[in-house]
C-alpha cells in the first residue's frame, strides 16, 4: 500500500493526526494540494479539517506556499495520556458539568472533560469564573473512600498537582491563594474547585476542576508548554493521589500564605474573624496562631491585612 492509499483509509480523528504530525515534520509551508492528494481529499475538505484543528487550538497558518504549523499547542485525544475517558470540546457551558455527567453515566476515577474555553464557567460558592478562549479548563470525575469532611484535602492537592505541572511544563513562579487561586504576581491567572456528590458520610465521587485563564506556553513565557501535557499531568497525579489518600499536611507546605499573614474572614453565617494562618491540618483546613482552624466549606470571603 502506498503512502497516499494509505492515508486514504484513514478515519477522521486519524487524518487529523496525519495532517498534524506531517506540518511537524515538514517544519515550515506544506503545498495543499500536496497534503490534499496525500490523504485522498478535496483541497476543499482539507480546508475543512484545517479549521476544525486551528479550533482545538493548533496554530496552522496558511499562505500562498501552503500550510504552516506556527504553533503546537492544541488538544486532540492523541495529546492526551490520561488514566480515563476524556471528552474534548472547543467551548463548553462548564467542564464540571460534563464531567459530572461522565461520573453519573458510571465512568471510572479520571474521566475528564476538557475545553479551550468555558461559557458558563463557575467559582467556589456558585460564583462565576471567567472562562476566555485560548485557555485551559479541564473538570476530572474521581472517585475515592476520602470523606467528604477532608474535601478540602483534595483541594489542596488539585492546586499542589497544578502548580507541580506546570512547572514541569516550564510555567513556575505562580502561586496559591487560598482557599482556590492560582496567581501570577498579583494577576489572577486561574484556580481549583472540589465538588462532592453523595452523602455527609461518603461520597459517591468527587469533581475536581482547574482553570487557567491563560495557556501554559504563555505563562512559560512563550516555550512550548503544551495543555495536553498539563492537563494529563494534573489527571495522573489526582487519579493516583484518590486511590490512596496520603493525609500529610507538609504536602501543601508550599500553599500557605506568607508569615504573619493577617486576615479577617467572613463565613458562612456572616461572622467575621480575625486570622492568621500558619498551618494545614489533615483535612485540610488551615488552622490558625490562635488554634482555631477555617475549612474553605464555611468560610466565604476575606480580607487582607498585612
Amino acid at each position: 500500500m502506498t503512502a497516499s492509499s494509505h492515508a486514504a483509509a484513514l478515519s477522521p480523528d486519524e487524518r487529523d493526526r496525519y495532517i498534524v504530525e506531517r506540518l511537524r515534520d515538514a517544519g515550515g509551508p506544506l503545498s495543499g494540494e500536496a497534503l490534499a492528494a496525500e490523504l485522498g481529499v478535496s483541497r476543499v475538505a482539507l480546508w475543512k479539517r484545517v479549521a476544525s484543528l486551528r479550533a482545538w487550538g493548533y496554530g496552522i497558518g496558511s499562505s500562498r506556499r501552503g500550510y504552516e504549523l506556527v504553533s503546537d499547542d492544541g488538544l486532540a485525544g492523541w495529546e492526551l495520556d490520561a488514566p480515563g475517558p476524556v471528552v474534548l470540546f472547543d467551548t463548553v457551558g462548564s467542564t464540571m458539568d460534563e464531567a459530572r455527567a461522565l461520573a453519573e453515566a458510571g465512568a471510572p476515577s479520571g474521566a475528564t472533560a476538557l475545553a479551550l474555553g468555558q461559557r458558563s464557567g463557575r467559582a467556589r460558592a456558585g460564583g462565576a469564573w471567567d472562562s476566555p478562549a485560548g485557555g485551559l479548563y479541564l473538570s476530572t470525575a474521581l472517585r475515592s473512600a476520602l470523606p467528604p469532611s477532608h474535601a478540602g484535602a483534595l483541594a489542596l492537592e488539585a492546586a499542589a498537582a497544578t502548580l507541580r505541572a506546570l512547572e514541569s511544563a516550564g510555567a513556575g513562579g505562580l502561586s496559591y491563594s487560598w482557599p482556590g487561586e492560582l496567581r501570577r504576581g498579583g494577576e489572577k491567572v486561574g484556580g481549583a474547585l472540589v465538588e462532592a456528590y453523595g452523602d455527609v458520610a461518603a461520597a459517591e465521587y468527587y469533581v475536581v476542576g482547574v482553570g487557567l485563564s491563560v495557556a501554559p506556553g504563555l505563562l512559560a513565557g512563550g516555550t512550548a508548554a503544551k495543555r495536553a501535557s498539563v492537563a494529563s499531568a494534573i489527571v495522573r497525579e489526582l487519579v493516583a493521589w484518590c486511590a490512596a489518600p496520603l493525609l500529610d499536611p507538609g504536602r501543601w507546605d508550599r500553599l500557605l500564605p506568607p508569615p504573619g499573614r493577617r486576615m479577617t474572614v467572613v463565613l458562612w453565617n456572616g461572622e467575621r474573624r480575625a486570622f492568621e494562618p500558619v498551618g494545614f491540618d489533615r483535612r485540610g483546613d488551615l488552622y490558625g496562631a490562635d488554634g482555631t482552624s477555617l475549612s474553605m466549606g464555611e468560610y466565604c470571603s476575606h480580607s487582607v491585612e498585612g
